[in-house]
C-alpha cells in the first residue's frame, strides 16, 4: 500500500509539473491542454494543431505560486554552499563552514553495512517511520546513553533534522500561533514557522546559560 501510494503521489507530480512546464511554455502536443493559470485562478485552454486558431490571451500565463512559499526568504546557507561548489569547480581550494558535514568520511563499518546492503539488495521501501531494527537502536542507544524510555512505536525516522523540525512544526502550528525560536538558530528555522502560517519569536540565548532557554 505504501508503494502504491508512494507511485502515485510521484507520477501526480510528474504530471503537474509537465502540465506547468507546458503552460509557461506554451508548447502543446496532440489532444493535450496545458495550464493556464491567470490572476490567481485555475483555467484550461483549449488547443488544437492548428497554429492559426492561437489567440494572443493563450499566451497570457501568469504561474503564481502559494503565497507562503514566495514569502520565504533565499537561505543564506544555500546561497553559501551554491557558492562554494562554484568556486571550487573553477579551482578554487575553500575551506567551508556552511553546512553542517564533516569533511573525512563515515566510520569504516557505516561503509561496510552500507555496501552490504546495497549488494544483497536491501534497497526496498520501508515502514514510513523507519525499519523496526534502526527504531530497535535508536530505543536502546536513548536508554543508554540519557537514560529514556521509549518503546519503538515512539520513534519516527526521518531524512534529517530539518525535516523532523519541519513536519513537527507543520503538525503543532498555524495561522495565529507564535512559535519561539532560541537563538542562535539555523537560518530555517523561522522560515519553516512561516511556512507553517505561524509567527516566529526569536528569543536571544547566551553561552553562559548553555544557550538554553531560561
Amino acid at each position: 500500500l505504501n508503494r502504491m501510494m508512494r507511485l502515485t503521489t510521484t507520477r501526480f507530480a510528474f504530471a503537474a509539473t509537465v502540465l506547468l512546464l507546458l503552460a509557461h511554455n506554451d508548447r502543446t502536443c496532440d489532444g493535450f491542454s496545458p495550464l493556464s493559470v491567470r490572476h490567481g485562478r485555475t483555467t484550461t485552454t483549449t488547443t488544437t494543431t492548428s497554429a492559426a486558431t492561437t489567440s494572443a490571451d493563450d499566451h497570457d500565463h501568469d504561474i503564481r505560486l502559494n503565497p507562503l512559499v514566495a514569502s520565504v526568504k533565499v537561505s543564506k546557507t544555500v546561497e553559501i554552499f551554491s557558492l562554494v561548489k562554484q568556486m571550487e569547480a573553477e579551482g578554487t581550494k575553500v575551506t567551508s563552514l556552511c553546512v553542517g558535514e564533516p569533511d573525512f568520511l563515515p566510520p569504516q563499518a557505516v561503509l561496510d553495512a552500507t555496501m552490504e546492503a546495497i549488494q544483497t539488495g536491501d534497497t526496498r521501501y520501508t515502514a514510513v517511520t523507519g525499519t523496526a531494527p534502526l527504531r530497535q537502536a535508536i530505543v536502546d542507544d536513548l536508554k543508554r546513553r540519557k537514560g529514556l524510555d521509549y518503546a519503538p512505536t515512539d520513534v519516527v525516522v526521518g531524512n534529517g533534522a530539518k525535516q523532523c523540525v519541519y513536519q513537527g512544526v507543520l503538525a503543532v502550528c498555524g495561522p495565529g500561533d507564535g512559535v519561539i525560536v532560541p537563538a542562535p538558530y539555523w537560518p530555517s528555522y523561522p522560515e519553516m514557522v512561516a511556512l507553517a502560517g505561524a509567527d516566529p519569536l526569536i528569543l536571544e540565548t547566551n553561552a553562559d546559560d548553555g544557550f538554553l532557554i531560561t
